[in-house]
């Protein structure tokens, strides 16, 4: 296969998303040899990983037969949509059920043209846990997605898929979406970058906007910076009348990192955030170890009591009911029957089927109270924000990278969906407030745990002050080196 390849495979898995559009805009290599390496790749390690549904032949032969834009600057560069989410024209979408089939996309969604105009040729789908309501990606239909770093382990969910994908030199770039944590958690657990933007900074799918649909956001999973700043610079672009949050002076991202590093005041929390168990030790100390860091470059630091951010017990149970059961638990239902399916035990998830019953249970009531929850802890996070804080520093996850077939975690567990949510809250505290909050926050390599696979550390940032996030994620990357741009044991050059 080596021979075969237009780059080496070692210098293919190193390459970043930039670094590829400039072999291409050199004249090095043409779109449709780079996308053949892509598929290449995916012949060697998919059968090890596991996170990739499907190649799209007609795209990797001729990368220019679905709109890709020549003038984009990642013209040429293949990379895959997450299969949950924004929709590609002509293509399927089975947001992890084994059940939805032959839901073809009639047109590209606005993400997705986005993604075109800039110059990504879209060759493929990744795995997603059913309606990515899960930590790990494991289905009944598509199976486990593991992780290249330890493949006993998890690749994470629910951009399991693409962050595989991603930390194995597959692709450069993949995309990803977030409702509760699932761009930041597998970049957490395979060393990549994950930016969960603003609330409606970016184009959402047809049919949803930022009230239906508040806590999710799309974006992507990659392994350097300037790739993270200068796509989401690409991506942002919103038509009229799609969403009523449109934030059109969005600030550039990527010229953050040129010119002189900046100072942030900066706070620290690593505290249980009202959740019952502790976080692993390990977890803590290299956040900690983060801090130092950031001292010692002249930032200043302050640790915070999880008191004077907000009132978490109740933004958790907000969260719960008006951003997951409630929607959910309806709308998976209407799906299969618009698709004639009845939802079975075979066909289905334990924990989602558990859902839907729940749902059942949730009163008109029970959403407005957690509306007006959702008013009081924003604002409380307002208040936070008002006392000077540019930033604030946490652990990424709540716990270290899992095993597969995870009965804590994996939507087939056996357990009471009562306690599996739980699990998910305790797992996903110091990510899930950005997503009920509309905060914007990133997720950054901090090295490997005591199992070989990564660990993450997040900051949060201001709504719609991403170029902080990028800052000092730039900072970072260059003072931190070994934690970044980093490539699993299992990768295209390791075979």
């Amino acid at each position: 296969m080596s021979i075969l390849a237009p780059i080496s495979w070692d210098s293919y898995g190193q390459y970043d998303a930039t670094d590829l559009a400039k072999l291409l805009a050199d004249g090095e290599v043409s779109a449709q040899e780079l996308a053949t390496q892509a598929a290449m790749a995916v012949d060697m390690l998919n059968p090890k990983i596991n996170g990739i549904i499907e190649i799209f032949a007609d795209a990797v032969a001729d990368p220019y037969q679905a709109g890709m834009d020549s003038n984009g600057p990642f013209h040429g560069v293949p990379m895959m949509m997450k299969d949950l989410g924004s929709r590609m024209k002509g293509r399927q979408q089975e947001s992890g059920y084994a059940w939805m089939e032959q839901h073809i996309a009639e047109e590209d969604d606005f993400l997705v043209s986005n993604f075109r105009r800039a110059g990504f040729n879209l060759i493929g789908r990744t795995t997603t846990p059913e309606d990515g309501m899960a930590a790990v990606t494991e289905t009944i239909k598509f199976g486990i997605t593991r992780n290249p770093w330890n493949l006993d382990h998890s690749s994470g969910g629910s951009s399991g898929g693409s962050a595989a994908s991603v930390a194995s030199g597959i692709l450069s770039v993949c995309s990803a979406s977030d409702g509760g944590g699932s761009i930041r958690l597998p970049a957490s657990w395979n060393g990549l970058i994950g930016l969960k933007s603003t609330r409606g900074r970016l184009p959402m799918p047809t049919g949803v906007h930022e009230a239906s649909l508040p806590s999710g956001v799309e974006g992507v999973v990659t392994r350097t910076v300037r790739d993270t700043a200068a796509i989401h610079d690409e991506i942002h672009h919103k038509p009229l009348g799609t969403g009523f949050m449109p934030y059109p002076s969005v600030q550039p991202l990527l010229p953050e990192l040129a010119g002189a590093a900046r100072k942030f005041r900066i706070a620290l929390s690593t505290g249980n955030w009202s959740r019952n168990n502790n976080v692993p030790a390990q977890l803590i100390e290299r956040t900690q170890q983060v801090a130092g860091w950031l001292e010692a470059n002249g930032h200043s630091v302050e640790l915070v009591d999880d008191s004077a951010i907000c009132n978490f017990a109740a933004l958790f149970e907000a969260y719960k009911v008006g951003n997951w059961i409630t929607p959910l638990g309806n709308v998976i239902p209407q799906m299969a029957e618009a698709l004639g399916v009845v939802l079975t035990p075979e066909n289905t998830s334990h924990q989602t089927l558990q859902l839907i019953e729940l749902s059942k249970t949730i009163s008109y009531a029970d959403v407005a109270a957690a509306m007006d929850t959702n008013v009081m802890v924003t604002r409380q996070w307002g208040q936070f924000w008002e006392q000077g804080f540019d930033l604030l520093l946490t652990p990424t996850m709540a716990d270290l990278c899992p095993p597969v077939n995870s009965e804590k975690y994996a939507l087939g567990s056996p357990l009471k969906f009562e306690q599996f949510f739980d699990h998910a809250m305790d797992l996903c505290r110091y990510a899930m407030p950005a997503n009920e909050t509309g905060l914007p926050a990133i997720s950054l390599p901090a090295g490997l745990d005591s199992n070989g696979c990564p660990m993450g550390v997040q900051f949060y940032a201001p709504w719609n002050q991403e170029q902080d996030l990028i800052h000092i994620a730039g900072q970072m990357e260059q003072g931190t080196p070994s934690w970044f741009n980093c490539l699993a044991p299992l990768n295209v050059g390791s075979l």
